[in-house]
């Protein structure tokens, strides 16, 4: 990472703490260049306002949550369970990291600012599940999966992703999981997908 970039990410991470201990609408921009302890010239050579801020923290953090998705399935192991598995751990180890909780929470605040949320979803989200949907067609295709809709079954199985831990860390209602904790999830999420879309024969 270059010193350019390493600014702009420390100007990123300052501006998400602040919007979130302060709320978007009662936050400055005074109030993150005191943070970072750059000048404004500094931070307004990077960001015109605290609306562009929200928008590069916004759609920063949708494209990591597909990023992480696309690097895990390039990486993935042989074998359907296998792959799902590690596909599982990699998006949870990123959905449940402390910056990645804190910019969501963000996103979910100010979403309706000029479709920002759809913008979000788009980038995110919704590339997340055509990438998983990519991968369970196939699994389909070859018997593995019994045959179903490949986009629906990939909302079901982001949505077992997220079952057991994503709402409690959004609502700040559980303690960070330990790396075993999210291992643990990841295989009860993919048994339970593959309880309800395995077919007859096996899916290894």
């Amino acid at each position: 990472m270059t010193k350019s970039e390493a600014r702009r990410e420390a100007i990123l991470r300052t501006a998400t703490e602040v919007f979130h201990e302060s709320g978007f609408d009662r936050a400055s921009m005074s109030d993150i260049c005191n943070r970072v302890g750059y000048s404004k010239a500094t931070v307004y050579a990077y960001f015109k306002s605290k609306e562009e801020l929200l928008v590069a923290i916004a759609l920063g953090a949708a494209e990591a949550e597909f990023e992480a998705v696309r690097a895990a399935l390039g990486e993935a192991p042989a074998g359907l369970q296998a792959a799902l598995e590690h596909v599982a751990q990699r998006y949870l180890a990123h959905a449940c990291a402390p910056a990645t909780l804190a910019a969501r929470r963000l996103m979910l605040a100010e979403a309706g600012r000029a479709g920002l949320g759809q913008q979000c979803y788009d980038l995110g989200p919704a590339r997340v599940i055509a990438a998983l949907a990519t991968l369970l067609h196939a699994a389909m295709d070859d018997g593995r999966l019994r045959e179903a809709g490949s986009e629906l079954a990939a909302r079901h199985l982001k949505g077992l992703f997220d079952a057991e831990w994503s709402e409690r860390l959004l609502f700040q209602a559980a303690g960070a999981p330990g790396a075993d904790q999210l291992a643990a999830a990841a295989a009860r999420a993919v048994a339970v997908f593959l309880a309800a879309y395995g077919a007859a024969t096996s899916v290894s």
